[in-house]
């Protein structure tokens, strides 16, 4: 797997976990005709999945997490929102500009919504410039890996202390313990 793979499939990943229920499942009945099929099968769901509106949110973010699908997923749940941003920009659309990108981001959000578009930008983050510019401009839009491993980071200094202190004790116990049996042979 590439590091720009590795990459999306955590930002996927992340979006979805920040997504409720009701929103997975309003991106899935989106879908239509074959993009709904092929969805549902990338995801594992059964052919009655779309008829119990309730459960199918649920479905969905299960069948991504046991699939580990997330990159996929998110893909095709953008689709319909990616395609119609295609057309919009035209010409454009091989490599927009940030102003081109927020041109066309409050009607995106109004016609898909925002975790549409949220998943379409994740998609185009690593390759295209006005897309990487939006993520790094746009709370919206922040890479969540980024903040993920921020706070991933941050240590208490003092249970790291008093974590090594244990560690140290523990070893010494193991080598004077060693130790013993080593004299009794």
């Amino acid at each position: 797997m590439t590091n720009d793979r590795f990459l999306l499939d955590r930002r996927y990943s992340t979006a979805f976990d920040a997504m409720d229920d009701a929103s997975l499942a309003s991106l899935a009945t989106a879908l239509e005709g074959d993009l709904r099929d092929g969805f549902a099968r990338l995801v594992g769901l059964p052919a009655s999945a779309f008829d119990v509106p309730a459960t199918l949110g649920g479905a969905v973010r299960s069948g991504i997490a046991e699939r580990r699908v997330a990159h996929d997923a998110g893909v095709v749940l953008a689709e319909p929102c990616t395609q119609w941003a295609i057309e919009i920009l035209g010409d454009a659309s091989e490599n927009p500009t940030l102003e081109q990108i927020h041109g066309i981001l409050a009607e995106g959000i109004d016609k898909f919504g925002l975790e549409a578009v949220r998943l379409m930008v994740i998609q185009y983050s690593r390759s295209l410039k006005g897309f990487r510019q939006l993520v790094a401009s746009d709370d919206r839009f922040a890479a969540p890996v980024a903040q993920q491993m921020s706070t991933v980071l941050e240590k208490n200094e003092t249970e790291q202390a008093a974590k090594r202190e244990a560690r140290k004790a523990r070893k010494a116990a193991e080598r004077e313990k060693k130790t013993k049996q080593q004299t009794r042979r």
